[in-house]
């Protein structure tokens, strides 16, 4: 593991606090990372700060239960960008934890729709911080698929104010570029990649990812933002200049919406919505959800442009008390009963409650769309009778 010089082994730190910002666009794959490296990094005590474009904050919500018994070391900033809406939070935030001389690192999640340019800049001037690494993160296979394999980023002047303009600042600020979902790539599509990433950001550390697997020493400890801000080789492509207000996402057409409901989808036709084709503005969404035919499983339901992935959280409460393996005493079984009956007589604490992120025109299209998908009033009463939903998602599911 790389040493960090800013920390006495049981004496606590002294200097700055070292950041390392994780960006990059909406569904990347920041918060995969982020929950690896903090598996991997527990020898230090690690500081989160985790922002989301919505109201609805599962990545924290999944960070916070990896950090079970740190809850405390997690910070919550949702419903807008750190450099926009919520800059005084995140800067009370900063000044907080940069007071906690038990803390060793801070990692900095931003949403997808943010801009680096106000978020470089405060980090840079407080003096309680120091920024070790601004990794972005590249969705090599959206990259591919929905940018023109890299492409639409090298016009001469791309407009900033589109998610376009967007993503070629979040590469371009980067001292480490991961490429993730890597294992859907092929070499030759992996080198074309590098090759339009290199043209943007000539001076960034390239590597390919999957699942949030890279090594924890190129991110944290890494010294990675000061060292590659040298002199590059080569011009990087020339872009416009950069607002003082350039982080809001509401610039770039991005907004959030929330759907929610009891009821559980019926796999068939959400399947068939998938499989039919998602609206090109729907950048991302992502949620808690369960399925008709998968009444046990809590669902984390995330979709990236053209990509959606269905993961495997736990187990519904209301699921416990139907699962034949579930061993509870009597009186455990009655008082589960009774705490989910005040919740939903029906269906207890299992629900669906997924975020919409895109465009808004094609978020609410595709709200509309979801909310066909789940269970009508017919389906619910054979559901309850036992009935069976043919289910054609995947039976074998990573678990989140």
């Amino acid at each position: 593991m790389t040493p960090l010089s800013s920390t006495v082994p049981g004496g606590g730190r002294h200097g700055p606090l070292q950041v390392t910002v994780l960006t990059g666009f909406l569904g990347a794959g920041k918060t995969t990372l982020l929950r690896r490296l903090l598996r991997d990094r527990t020898d230090l005590r690690i500081a989160v700060i985790v922002n989301d474009l919505s109201d609805l904050a599962v990545d924290a919500d999944l960070v916070k239960e990896l950090r079970e018994g740190h809850e405390e070391l997690v910070i919550d900033l949702h419903g807008g960008s750190l450099g926009g809406a919520l800059r005084p939070a995140f800067l009370e935030a900063l000044d907080r934890l940069t007071a906690d001389r038990s803390l060793d690192y801070l990692l900095v999640e931003t949403s997808g729709g943010s801009h680096p340019h106000i978020l470089l800049e405060e980090l840079q001037r407080h003096r309680g911080v120091s920024l070790d690494s601004m990794v972005t993160v590249v969705d090599g296979l959206n990259l591919l698929r929905d940018f023109d394999a890299g492409r639409a980023l090298l016009e001469d002047v791309p407009a900033l104010v589109s998610p376009v303009g967007l993503l070629r600042a979040q590469i371009e600020a980067a001292s480490v570029l991961l490429v993730s979902k890597a294992d859907r790539l092929t070499r030759e599509q992996v080198t074309s990649l590098f090759s339009v990433l290199q043209r943007l950001n000539p001076h960034a550390l390239l590597v390919t990812m999957a699942y949030g697997q890279v090594d924890p020493a190129l991110v944290v400890g890494a010294r990675s933002f000061q060292k590659r801000r040298r002199r590059p080789r080569g011009e990087p492509v020339r872009r416009p200049p950069v607002s003082p207000a350039a982080d809001d996402p509401t610039l770039y057409g991005l907004g959030a919406i929330t759907l929610r409901d009891s009821r559980p989808f019926h796999p068939q036709r959400l399947h068939a919505l998938v499989r039919d084709g998602l609206p090109l503005g729907v950048h991302r969404s992502k949620g808690w959800m369960w399925l008709a035919s998968r009444p046990l499983d809590v669902l984390v339901w995330s979709q990236a442009g053209s990509w959606v992935q269905l993961e495997w959280a736990a187990t519904w409460k209301a699921g416990i008390l139907v699962d034949p393996a579930a061993r509870l005493l009597p009186e455990e079984r009655a008082g589960l009963a009774a705490s989910l009956a005040q919740l939903d007589p029906v269906f207890g604490d299992r629900h669906c409650e997924l975020t919409i992120i895109g465009l808004e025109r094609d978020r609410s299209a595709f709200a509309q769309a979801l909310a066909v998908c789940f269970c009508t009033d017919e389906e619910l009463e054979a559901w309850e009778e036992g009935a069976t939903f043919e289910d054609p998602w995947p039976q074998s599911i990573r678990r989140v």
